[in-house]
């Protein structure tokens, strides 16, 4: 229950914010103080590894590797799809490890 109370004040919240870039789109000078008033930025790099699958065609999962600017896996989420039902999930920490563990030297990220 509480997940989906969540769910629903991220919709709100969400909603809220596209009428106000709606807003800001429509105003230079405002856009311009928006943009001022954004307190930081972060690059987060999202791969994507379509794990192998006995049958593709019934059965897919994958997980999705979040890396940061520096190129260190720093969250991941599982996911699998099968006919029409799916779904995503984060990985705990102990899980993030062991996938750290299995593809961190695999992948290098070079941002210019």
């Amino acid at each position: 229950m509480a997940d989906d109370k969540a769910a629903q004040k991220a919709e709100k919240e969400l909603k809220k914010r596209i009428r106000q870039f709606k807003k800001l789109l429509k105003s230079e000078e405002e856009k311009t103080k928006f943009y001022d008033e954004i307190c930081g930025s972060e690059i987060l790099v999202r791969m994507e590894l379509f794990l192998p699958s006995a049958n593709p065609d019934k059965f897919v999962d994958g997980v999705f590797i979040y890396m940061d600017d520096s190129g260190k896996i720093v969250d991941a989420e599982y996911y699998f799809k099968e006919g029409d039902e799916g779904a995503i999930t984060r990985l705990t920490d102990k899980d993030l490890k062991v996938v750290g563990d299995l593809f961190q030297d695999e992948f290098s990220l070079e941002i210019e």
